[in-house]
C-alpha cells in the first residue's frame, strides 16, 4: 500500500483532506488486483466498497438496448469512485470494466461505514466529492445546446481523460480506448460527422487517430485551446 499512497494523493479530492484523515482511509484500504477485461462491478450489483486506482485503467459503461456499449467515464490512476452506493444503499448504476490489469484500493462497506461514524468530518469531503461529479454532468449538459459539435466532443474528451474533475488536465501524452460510435452518441451526432471533427483536430495537431483508440499528446493544450482549461 505505501508504493501507492503517492498516485492515491494526486486525486485533487483526496489531496485535499487534512493529512490525518487520508492516513484513516488508508488505514481501512485493501488492495485488489485484477486483469485487463475483468469485471470490478456489475449494473444492479450492491455497492459493496468505495474505490481509489492504484494502478491501470478501468472503463464505466452501460449496454444500450441495442447491445451496443456507452462509454461514460475512464478512471486512471489516483481517481477516486463508487461513493454514490456507500451512501444511498441502492445498487451501482453502471458496469465496469478493467481497460488494462489493475490494481485498486478498495474500502469495504462496512469499515467504509465505521469511518464517518469514527471522523464525521469527512461528510463535507465526500459532499465536495459528489457536488463535483454533479457539477462536472450539469455543466456538460448545460453548454451542450450552446456549442458547436466540435466543442461538445472537445469537452467530452475532457470529462473522460479527467474523470470528471477529479485531475486537471496536464501535458502528458493519454490514449483514450474507445469507438467513434461511442463518441458518437455520446454528442448525438454521426459516425461520420465524428470521423471528420477527429480529423479536423487531427490536422490541428491536437491529437492522433488510431484504430478504436485516439491519442492526445498534450491534453492541457487541447483543452485551453477551446476555452476548457
Amino acid at each position: 500500500m505505501e508504493k501507492f499512497k503517492p498516485v492515491l494523493a494526486s486525486s485533487t479530492w483526496f489531496g485535499a483532506l487534512p493529512p490525518y484523515l487520508q492516513e484513516a482511509m488508508f488505514d481501512k484500504m485493501r488492495l485488489k488486483h485484477l486483469k485487463a477485461g475483468q469485471q470490478l462491478h456489475a449494473k444492479g450489483e450492491d455497492g459493496v466498497g468505495f474505490y481509489g486506482v492504484c494502478e491501470g485503467r478501468l472503463r464505466v459503461v452501460t449496454v444500450g438496448v441495442d447491445g451496443r456499449e456507452m462509454l461514460f467515464a475512464l478512471l486512471g490512476p489516483g481517481t477516486w469512485f463508487g461513493e454514490i452506493s456507500m451512501f444511498d444503499d441502492l445498487p451501482r448504476t453502471h458496469d465496469n470494466f478493467c481497460e488494462t490489469n489493475c490494481t485498486v484500493a478498495i474500502i469495504q462497506k462496512n469499515a467504509f461505514k465505521a469511518l464517518l461514524e469514527q471522523y464525521p468530518e469527512l461528510y463535507p469531503h465526500f459532499t465536495r466529492l459528489l457536488c463535483t461529479r454533479v457539477r462536472s454532468a450539469f455543466q456538460f449538459i448545460d453548454s451542450s445546446a450552446g456549442l458547436s459539435l466540435k466543442h461538445q466532443l472537445v469537452k467530452r474528451l475532457l470529462m473522460l481523460t479527467t474523470s470528471y474533475g477529479q485531475h486537471l488536465p496536464r501535458n502528458n501524452a493519454i490514449t483514450l480506448t474507445l469507438s467513434q460510435e461511442s463518441l458518437a452518441q455520446m454528442i448525438n451526432s454521426s459516425r461520420q460527422t465524428v470521423n471528420q471533427l477527429l480529423g479536423e483536430l487531427e490536422s490541428e495537431g491536437l491529437l492522433k487517430r488510431h484504430y478504436g483508440k485516439i491519442t492526445i499528446p498534450e491534453p492541457e493544450t487541447l483543452f485551453s485551446r477551446y476555452q476548457f482549461n
